[in-house]
């Protein structure tokens, strides 16, 4: 059973047997996430090789894949293992070699085979929130076509970029307020359905004004303490950007 994750690869090694144009774009895609990636086969893409002269973090390995010695040095080196030849001999001895030295495979050319599903993506509000479709190989017609819809659909709600000002105003100021996690979750909760249901009556500012009266009720019950709501509403306007990732050091994400 596949589990939806996002991954850091930023310091992880790749190895992509096949530097056609399905390896050349996912070289790139662990490339620009930070990886560093070799590229195994005989062939190059005009694209890798130009970037490879300006990158150290793309290594093209010209050699043989169906030379096991070749395969195991370069499944060895990896912690990620992309198949994307067009040789089905060849990634066949690639992944039986990955499995048996207990590498995560990413299997272009085989969904069945596949420990790393690599989806349809998107990404809205400047890359705050980022949306993934896949079929699981079943069909990258539907699941990009599924990725449109939502882009299409998200694309003229003012409320969801509305509301989610709101709500990273709000996350560093509930942590501060109320430390303890389990008490602070449901409040996430409590301010989106009041801010949800005022959405369109009136501004941002308005909305962190129903936001602190639902933290300040939400304080006094987890902590005794009572804060003035304008006292919260200065707090949430002095948030100036949101949460970093790192910065979040395993805590509630909401």
């Amino acid at each position: 059973m596949r589990v939806p994750l996002w991954v850091e690869v930023k310091g992880r090694r790749v190895t992509v047997f096949g530097g056609g144009s399905v390896g050349t774009r996912r070289a790139l895609m662990f490339r620009d996430a930070g990886a560093t990636v070799r590229v195994v086969g005989l062939y190059f893409s005009k694209e890798l090789r130009e970037r490879a002269k300006s990158d150290n973090g793309i290594i093209l390995v010209e050699a043989d894949a169906r030379n096991r010695d070749v395969v195991r040095e370069n499944v060895e080196w990896a912690d990620i293992v992309v198949i994307a030849t067009s040789d089905n001999e060849v990634n066949r001895i690639v992944w039986e070699t990955a499995k048996a030295l207990g590498k995560w495979v990413n299997d272009a050319t085989d969904a069945t085979r596949t420990d790393i599903v690599v989806p349809y993506t998107l990404e809205i509000l400047d890359g705050a929130v980022k949306i993934a479709v896949t079929s699981e190989g079943k069909s990258g017609v539907v699941a990009r076509r599924v990725r449109d819809i939502i882009r299409e659909c998200l694309g003229g709600m003012n409320d969801i970029a509305i509301l989610y000002e709101v709500m990273w105003r709000v996350k560093p100021v509930l942590k501060q307020l109320i430390p303890d996690g389990r008490q602070r979750f449901p409040v996430y909760f409590e301010v989106e359905k009041a801010v949800a249901d005022k959405i369109g009556v009136g501004d941002v500012n308005t909305l962190l004004e129903e936001a602190a009266k639902v933290i300040a009720r939400a304080v006094e019950r987890s902590t005794g303490r009572k804060v003035a709501i304008s006292i919260i509403v200065d707090m949430l306007h002095r948030v100036r950007e949101p949460i970093k990732p790192l910065e979040e050091q395993g805590e509630d994400v909401m």
